[in-house]
């Protein structure tokens, strides 16, 4: 609906990462998640899937608590919020440390 064309999932878990990548039916408890995101899949032409150490991942925390704490679901076009930004700041460092 907002006309992107590429999506990016991220995921802090390598197996649910792995588990999502293979495309397979299988019975795990994320297959319904699997599932939804092979049918976002559709709407894209481009989708990625990376895994993300969770050293690194704290911005998605906080956003997931700011959205809870706002009662806010779906996304943050017009931006996010400075407790987020910090966050983001912080992963990098940590990211950059990393490599």
């Amino acid at each position: 609906m907002m006309c992107f064309r590429r999506l990016v999932v991220e995921g802090d878990s390598l197996s649910a990462i792995k588990n999502i990548k293979k495309k397979e039916e299988d019975k795990s408890v994320l297959r319904p998640i699997a599932h939804y995101i092979h049918q976002l899949e559709l709407l894209f032409d481009e989708v990625t899937y990376n895994f993300v150490p969770r050293a690194v991942n704290d911005a998605a925390h906080v956003l997931a608590q700011e959205g809870q704490k706002r009662r806010v679901c779906g996304n943050w076009v017009k931006g996010v919020p400075n407790s987020v930004r910090i966050m983001v700041v912080k992963d990098r460092l940590v990211w950059n440390q990393r490599i």
